[in-house]
């Protein structure tokens, strides 16, 4: 079975062309860094966990929690776009 190229008018080109902005999206979840200010607080209070009050203790808590949480998306973003790669090679040119 032969194959079209794909061409402007492609309804698969267009496709590629609409899943572009999706793409930019995981690449900046899976690059994702986070803030300087926002690690060394969490380090810092991790340091000093003992002597934390308890305010400081569900910050401490709610830190780990979100860099948790961000590092399973970064994750799930690498995936992604592995898995898109082998559709849009053309898109997702660098992991």
């Amino acid at each position: 079975m032969a194959t079209r190229p794909l061409t402007a008018r492609s309804p698969r080109a267009n496709t590629l062309r609409d899943l572009a902005p999706a793409i930019d999206l995981l690449k900046k979840l899976a690059g994702y860094e986070l803030e300087t200010g926002v690690d060394r607080l969490m380090l810092e209070l991790g340091e000093n966990k003992e002597s934390l009050t308890p305010a400081q203790h569900r910050v401490l808590s709610d830190l780990v929690e979100f860099t948790q949480q961000r590092t399973i998306e970064k994750f799930e973003a690498r995936v992604a776009l592995q898995r898109l790669k082998h559709f849009a090679p053309q898109l997702v040119d660098e992991l």
